[in-house]
This record gives structure tokens, sequence and C-alpha cells, in this order.
């Protein structure tokens, strides 16, 4: 028996290296019909990245606002209100940073593209994979992989990037006015604080954030997808899709906050 079957069998949580390696396995073949011409036009992977930012990114706008706006209100309001309790006023700025520029913003804006995208590019896929359309691709010399999983892994990348500087103007901005009615802080006072705390390290790891959860969004949505096998497998793929991308969201910003902020 391989070391690769060992690990997917004897392992505990085996399950988990298995999406990985599959994953993984994914990615690279993206990355290989990226590098390579296919029978899939320009033109027709262009409009499918246009639609797919459309449905990810555009009309996702008025959510990510939403929350954003209440986020930042929320947070700004309870740092401002107690933190002069506990002494610690000149460190909001920072604060501030850490919470909604390198946690909340990317964090936030990838569960709801999961919820969105993650979940109706996993059904859709499913689908054409039920159906026998992905097979008929093949038959036409059309990789499945080109003209479907790289399309969506450039958009939804490129939205959840977009959603994360949106997310962090509305909550920073959005809040502000909330805490200007609230708490009467001097608007120059308070974009003093937040822009001197933040850094150049600040905006490239909260982008860094994005693209990596834009990947796993876009991988695991797609892996669960072909994994259907009958129109059972539909609905199950679409939950697998939300769970895994969402588990591993979770992980990875574990370890990369870790790495960016004790290491």
């Amino acid at each position: 028996m391989s070391f690769i079957r060992m690990l997917g069998t004897k392992v505990p949580g085996a399950w988990l290296w298995r999406m990985l390696i599959s994953i993984a396995g994914l990615l690279f073949d993206t990355i290989y019909a990226a590098t390579r011409k296919g029978r899939s036009n320009n033109l027709s992977l262009t409009s499918q990245v246009n639609r797919q930012i459309l449905y990810t990114g555009v009309e996702a706008f008025w959510l990510v606002g939403i929350i954003a706006f209440l986020c930042g209100s929320a947070i700004i309001m309870q740092a401002m209100l107690n933190m002069p309790k506990l002494g610690v006023s000149e460190y909001f700025g920072k604060i501030l940073v850490i919470v909604v520029v390198g946690e909340l913003g990317p964090f936030i804006t990838s569960l709801v593209v999961v919820g969105r995208s993650g979940s109706a590019l996993a059904t859709y896929i499913a689908t054409m994979r039920v159906n026998k359309e992905v097979e008929a691709l093949e038959v036409m010399g059309i990789d499945p992989v080109q003209f479907l999983v790289l399309p969506a892994l450039v958009g939804i990348v490129g939205s959840i990037v977009c959603l994360n500087v949106y997310f962090i103007s509305i909550a920073i901005f959005g809040g502000l006015i909330v805490s200007k009615f609230a708490v009467d802080i001097p608007l120059g006072i308070f974009l003093a604080k937040v822009f001197d705390a933040l850094t150049f390290k600040d905006v490239f790891f909260s982008i860094l954030k994005s693209v990596v959860f834009g990947l796993i969004v876009a991988l695991v949505s797609s892996h669960c997808g072909f994994n259907a096998r009958n129109i059972r497998m539909v609905p199950v793929a679409a939950i697998q899709a939300v769970v895994g991308a969402m588990f591993l969201t979770i992980l990875f910003n574990l370890f990369l906050s870790f790495g960016y902020y004790v290491l």
C-alpha cells in the first residue's frame, strides 16, 4: 500500500488529507491549464470570468456593504466607549487595523462568497457532471478544468480581493459616521489614528489572505462539484463545498494570522 493511500485510510482525520491532496492536484491542473492553449478561446474564457465577477463580486456589494457597516459601527463604538476606561486609547488605531483590515475584512468577505458563489459553483459543476456535460466537453477536446475551473478561480479571487477593500472602506468610514453621532469624535483625529497605524505590510497581509481564501473557495467548490456521481449528490456537493471551504478558510486564517503576528 502506498504512503498516500495509507494517509487516506489509516491516519486520523484522513478526509482532510484527502481533500487537501485533491485540491492541491486541482490547483496544479488549473495552473497548467492556464499556461497552455486549448480549444477554449480567450473570448469565451474572458466572458466566463466577467460573468463570475458579476455574480460573485458586483451582486454581493449590497450584502457586504451592510455587514461591513454594521461590523464597523459596532467595533468602533465599543472601542471608543471602552478603551478610555482601560487607559489604552492611544492604541485605538492599531487595534482597528488588526481587527478590520487584518481579520474581519478578508474573513467575512470570504464567508459571504462561500455562501453565495461557492455553493452555486459546486451545484453548477455537479449538475454538469451528472448530466454528462463534463464528458461531452472532453469528447469535444475541451479541457473541463480550463473551461470551468480556471474562469471561476480567476473571478472568485479577484472578487474577494475587491470585496475585501470595499468591506474595509465601508467598515471604517461607515463606522465613523455612526460614531460621530454616538461619541462625537472629530473626523481628523479618528482618521489620523487609523492611517498612522496602517502600514504597507497590513495592506499586503490583508490582500494575501483574500487571495488564499479565494483559491480555497474556488478549488473546494470545484472539487466537490466534480465528485458528484448522481442527481442525489448535487445538493450534497453544495453542502460539502460550503462546509469544506469554511473549515479550510478558518484553518488557513489561523495559520496566516499566527505566522504574521507571532512569528
